[in-house]
């Protein structure tokens, strides 16, 4: 996911969901955190409510309208 994508889903988000990766960039600028980036991302994978079902076999055609597998 590219820089300009992220942030086009911040507005979807609520104050505590904001407040929550707001703490998380926080925490990765100033290298308090010794997990990688990748390891902080995985803490909060998977915590988007109201996807499809079947989005993460079929992401392309929910993101590009290929056609589902």
């Amino acid at each position: 996911m590219s820089t300009q994508e992220i942030i086009a889903e911040l507005p979807k988000l609520n104050r505590q969901e904001l407040a929550a990766v707001d703490a998380k960039v926080h925490e990765l600028l100033q290298g308090s955190s010794k997990k990688s980036v990748w390891e902080s991302l995985l803490e909060i994978a998977g915590t988007v409510e109201g996807l499809p079902p079947d989005y993460a076999e079929n992401h392309d055609h929910y993101l590009h309208g290929v056609p589902k597998r």
